[in-house]
C-alpha cells in the first residue's frame, strides 16, 4: 500500500491519473474523494457498481466518501485482489496517519509514504499560520518528496524550497516533477517478484525511461545477514530512490522480501516463496550520477 498525500492543488489526482493510465499490467486499486476528480476517459471504464469503478486495464478505484474505514474493507475484499493499493489522501489530511492501516492489516505491506509539494504555491502555504502545521506534518512524514510544477517556477525559487524541503525532512528522496508526471517504477518501486531478476544480468546497469534517473541491479545466491543488510540500507543516501530485494536470510529457513524508500525499511518473509522461480537478488532506481552505481556496488559486496 501507498499512501499519497499533498497539500490541496499539488497535483495528486493527475499524478494518480497518469500511474492509471501507465499501469503496465500492474492491478492497481485507487482509493480517491470522489471519482469526479479523475479525469478517466470513458471508454477506459469497463463498469460502475456502487462505489467500486472498474476499468478496463485492470485497475479500478474505490470513492472513499466520509467513510475510509468502509473504503478501505471494500478495496480489501476486492476480487480479484488487486497487486497495489493506492491510496490518495485528502489535501488537509495527514498520510502519516493513514499509513497505519497497512501496519494493522496483515495482508498489506506498506510501500511508503509519498508527498506531493506545489513549487508554485509551497512558500505561501507553509507561511500561513493556519496551514503551517498540516503542510509540515505531511512533509515530516513522508518517505519520498515530489516537488511538482517545477516548470513554472525559476531555478533559484526552486533551490531554495528544495532546502526548506530538506530542512524538514532530511531523510526523503526529493524528485522535481512538472505536471505531475512520474513513472510507476520509481512511485510504486521496482517490482521483483517471480521471474523478474532473470530479466537482468549480474551488475547490470541500465537507464530508466527518464534521463535523470538510473537503475542497478545485482543477483546473488548467497545468504545474507539481515541486521547488516539494514544497516547497509540505512545508510544509503537519500539520491538512491528506491531498494527492493529477494534473498535468503543466514540462519532462516525460506525467502525474505527487503524494501527501502526513503528512511523506511522493511524487511520480511516472501508470503508466496514456496511458488517463486526467479533468481534472488537486489535491485535499485535512483538519481542518475557518477556515483550511483559505485556506492551501490561497495555497499553491498560488503554483505555479499
Amino acid at each position: 500500500m501507498t499512501v499519497l498525500g499533498g497539500f490541496l492543488g499539488s497535483g495528486k489526482t493527475t499524478l494518480v491519473n497518469h500511474l492509471l493510465r501507465h499501469a503496465d499490467g500492474k492491478r492497481i486499486m485507487v482509493l480517491v474523494n470522489d471519482f469526479g476528480e479523475l479525469p478517466i476517459d470513458q471508454d477506459l471504464i469497463a463498469a460502475k457498481d456502487g462505489n467500486i469503478l472498474t476499468l478496463a486495464n485492470g485497475c479500478a478505484c474505490c470513492s472513499m466518501g466520509a467513510d475510509l474505514y468502509k473504503a478501505f474493507a471494500a478495496a480489501l475484499d476486492y476480487a480479484p485482489a488487486p497487486d497495489h493499493l493506492l491510496i490518495e489522501a485528502s489535501g488537509v489530511a495527514e498520510p502519516k496517519r493513514i499509513a497505519n492501516f497497512a501496519r494493522a492489516e496483515p495482508d498489506l505491506t506498506l510501500n511508503g509514504v509519498i508527498t506531493m509539494v506545489d513549487a508554485v504555491n509551497f512558500e505561501k502555504t507553509r507561511t500561513d499560520n493556519r496551514l503551517s502545521d498540516i503542510v509540515e506534518a505531511q512533509i515530516t512524514g513522508a518517505h519520498m518528496l515530489l516537488l511538482n510544477k517545477c516548470d513554472l517556477v525559476p531555478t533559484q525559487d526552486l533551490e531554495k524550497c528544495e532546502s526548506v524541503l530538506r530542512g524538514f525532512n532530511g531523510t526523503a528522496p526529493l524528485i522535481r516533477v512538472e505536471h505531475g508526471v512520474l513513472s510507476a517504477d520509481i512511485f510504486f518501486g521496482e517490482d521483483i517478484k517471480a521471474g523478474r531478476l532473470k530479466e537482468i544480468s549480474e551488475g547490470s546497469h541500465t537507464h530508466t525511461h527518464e534521463a535523470d534517473f538510473a537503475r542497478w541491479s545485482v543477483a546473488t545466491d548467497t545468504e545474507i545477514d539481515k541486521a547488516a543488510l539494514r544497516e547497509t540500507l540505512l545508510q544509503l543516501p537519500s539520491s538512491i530512490l528506491r531498494v527492493k530485494g529477494i534473498f535468503r536470510a543466514s540462519g532462516e529457513d525460506g525467502l525474505w522480501i527487503a524494501h527501502k524508500v526513503g528512511a523506511h525499511i522493511d524487511i520480511s518473509r516472501l508470503p508466496t516463496d514456496s511458488s517463486f522461480s526467479g533468481n534472488t537478488g537486489f535491485v535499485a532506481i535512483g538519481l542518475s550520477n557518477q556515483d550511483f552505481t559505485t556506492i551501490l556496488d561497495t555497499a553491498f559486496q560488503s554483505i555479499k
